[in-house]
């Protein structure tokens, strides 16, 4: 294998590992807003004593979740992306117009993660005011932005590289190449869910047919006699 295949390809495993441990804390986080939130109501309503830090944890868990969301959409290519322009080029162009877009994009997270580095000393100064453990704040404002940041722009690094290569040796993009395959599963699971709907809703209406000949069958042999 090409040296720079080698590499492209352990990058993206890479970057797949650590897409999946981002989309497992997302869920954690989102589970845990729905049981405090659930909890919250059930001790509000039902026993009229609130957990004054419901509200604050459910806070915090939607800042982590938004900004590894943000993450693991890049790793996926779900952000918006409008292709009007780009899509009329050649294929060798569209990919050279693809590294420069990626590039200023990884530019500016680049930018943004040492800017929330320099401020989390400011910000570690403050505290949580109702959660059960003293936490300073940094740990729900900067910090998420700097792990998302950094997050992207390494992913965004890898695609910078995987778009020269293709520019130069037509290499396929394997973030490319997993976002069809998933998109492909997603287009086989709803065809299979709609031929299981489409034979449920067959049997139904056979059921009833059936159900209707014996009603009239029935009907008949009384009029017979």
């Amino acid at each position: 294998m090409d040296p720079t295949d080698l590499v492209l390809a352990r990058w993206w495993r890479l970057l797949e590992v650590i897409g999946r441990l981002e989309r497992l804390i997302g869920v954690l986080l989102l589970s845990t807003i729905v049981v405090s939130i659930t909890v919250q109501v059930i001790t509000r309503y039902l026993f009229g004593q609130p957990l004054v830090w419901v509200e604050e944890l459910a806070g915090y868990c939607f800042l982590w979740g938004v900004f590894l969301g943000a993450a693991v959409g890049m790793k996926e290519l779900r952000h918006i992306r409008i292709d009007t322009f780009v899509s009329r080029l050649s294929a060798r162009a569209q990919a050279l117009w693809r590294v420069l877009t990626w590039g200023i994009a990884t530019a500016c997270c680049v930018i943004i993660a040492v800017q929330a580095w320099d401020i989390m000393d400011v910000e570690s100064r403050s505290r949580t005011m109702s959660l059960p453990v003293d936490l300073p704040r940094h740990l729900f404002y900067s910090t998420p932005l700097f792990v998302c940041t950094v997050s992207i722009a390494f992913t965004g690094l890898y695609l910078v590289c995987a778009e020269l290569a293709r520019a130069a040796h037509t290499r396929p993009v394997d973030a490319e190449q997993a976002r069809q395959a998933r998109e492909q599963a997603a287009a086989e699971a709803d065809a299979e869910a709609d031929a299981i709907a489409e034979r449920i809703a067959s049997g139904a209406r056979a059921a009833e047919a059936a159900g209707s000949s014996v009603a009239q069958a029935g009907q008949g042999g009384e009029d017979a006699r």
